[in-house]
């Protein structure tokens, strides 16, 4: 992996989503910026699209007044003071009849009287189907959160403190690697678990500054672990990958035992070992144990850095640099490989690792000049994005209603594919 890396990928290009692991600021303001720098190297300029100017509608709803009474309306709806919610909503609908949000709410509303079994996941998906599925990015009365001031010890703190070999481990993978973290890693490494842990260590190799002896027992140590891993689990796809490609440069061609390799581990049948729960747990549990301030924020980022391998961006590039190396039957190997490994990927729950895979299967087709392939890795990443900008347009997460904020990061980090594709209109979902 020697070289710089591209600045932003084209979504033709893309495969690799590590670059944004340099975002080492950390805790809450690295969980929402490092899904969205993952989000726009993923989905292009569909996540860098202009924004129309405030209507005078939407100035008006900026009134004190007005976002006050919504606020409210939302504590009385989240208390179950369904009277209270009605009051307010009312008010809102008569001062501001043109405002999406308090619709919502009224819908919301009917849905928590006439079925309050429904969960909260999907009574907002009703709602918003039902008034027409207004875009809320721009809404005045849902704006994103201020950092929140820290109740606690940050990692620098915690660092300092007695902790356990694997305590250490997980709170040096919240932090830019220096000497003495990655002697914390190159410690517990013999015996890390889970291996997705693994993947976040290859990527520090390569872009930290460390000094040579270190960086070469770092790697020495890493390659050992995912050895004994990749017997352990001999079905792992990734694990397989990364021993064969961790180190080397994105410009080599690939060797005959390189392809060779390739082609065997394409044909496995798992990519990863762990879901995204049982990593954010893992994670949260060592972080709570340390005392660190907003541990959830710090586990989160630890949980999606385990997502995002260098496996398909070198795998691309490598293959670029191949095309005047290989014999006309290699390529076709190779092709195919691709085409398995993204294929598999695809698989995945997480949508970063769904548009990687799809991305990798369009490069599998490209080089493979099969244009019915490539249709069809375009289709899925096409509506793959499609679900993505359907859910980016309801901004589930701003609304300030604990219990459906709640239940949305429930069923994302169950399936985050699914969840995003729950916000589709029910024509395109039903296709």
């Amino acid at each position: 992996m020697k070289g710089a890396r591209p600045p932003v990928p084209e979504p033709a290009m893309l495969g690799h989503m590590t670059r944004v692991l340099s975002l080492h600021g950390r805790a809450w303001h690295l969980t929402r910026s490092l899904r969205r720098a993952l989000f726009i190297l993923a989905l292009g300029p569909l996540c860098l699209e202009a924004r129309a100017a405030p209507t005078p509608s939407e100035a008006s709803a900026r009134a004190p007044a007005s976002s006050v009474l919504f606020t409210r309306a939302c504590d009385a709806l989240e208390a179950g003071d369904l009277d209270g919610a009605a009051s307010h909503i009312l008010t809102l609908r008569q001062t501001l009849p043109e405002r999406p949000e308090p619709r919502l709410l009224e819908s919301l509303l009917a849905l928590r009287r006439t079925r309050p079994s429904l969960g909260w996941h999907d009574a907002f998906i009703q709602a918003w189907n039902s008034i027409g599925r207004p875009d809320f990015r721009e809404s005045p009365w849902l704006p994103e959160e201020e950092e929140p001031l820290a109740t606690g010890p940050g990692p620098e703190d915690v660092w300092k403190q007695e902790l356990s070999a694997e305590q250490r481990f997980v709170v040096a993978l919240s932090m830019p690697l220096d000497a003495e973290r990655a002697r914390a890693l190159i410690q517990h490494l013999p015996v890390v678990m889970p291996p997705e842990l693994l993947v976040p260590i290859a990527e520090y190799i390569e872009r930290d500054k460390l000094p040579a002896p270190v960086r070469a027992q770092l790697r020495a140590s890493l390659r050992a672990r995912l050895a004994a891993l990749s017997a352990d689990y001999p079905e792992s796809m990734q694990l397989r990958a990364l021993l064969l490609l961790e180190g080397t440069s994105d410009k080599a061609p690939f060797t005959a035992r390189e392809l060779q390799e390739l082609e065997a581990l394409s044909k496995l049948s798992d990519w990863r070992q762990n879901d995204f729960i049982s990593l954010n747990g893992y994670a949260l549990r060592h972080f709570e144990a340390t005392g660190i301030s907003r541990p959830e924020n710090h586990a989160y980022t630890v949980a999606v850095m385990a997502l995002v391998s260098p496996v398909p961006w070198l795998l691309q590039k490598r293959t670029e640099a191949s095309r005047d190396t290989l014999t006309p039957i290699e390529r076709q190997h190779l092709g195919e490989a691709l085409w398995r490994i993204g294929s598999r990927l695809a698989e995945e729950s997480s949508i970063v690792e769904r548009l990687v895979g799809l991305n990798l299967m369009k490069k599998a087709a490209t080089e493979l000049g099969d244009e019915e392939r490539l249709r069809q890795a375009t289709e899925r990443l096409t509506d793959s994005r499609a679900s993505y900008a359907a859910w980016q347009s309801a901004v589930p997460h701003h609304w300030p209603l604990p219990s459906l904020r709640t239940a949305m990061i429930e069923s994302s980090m169950t399936d985050e594919v699914a969840h995003m594709h729950a916000f589709r209109s029910p024509k395109s979902s039903a296709r």
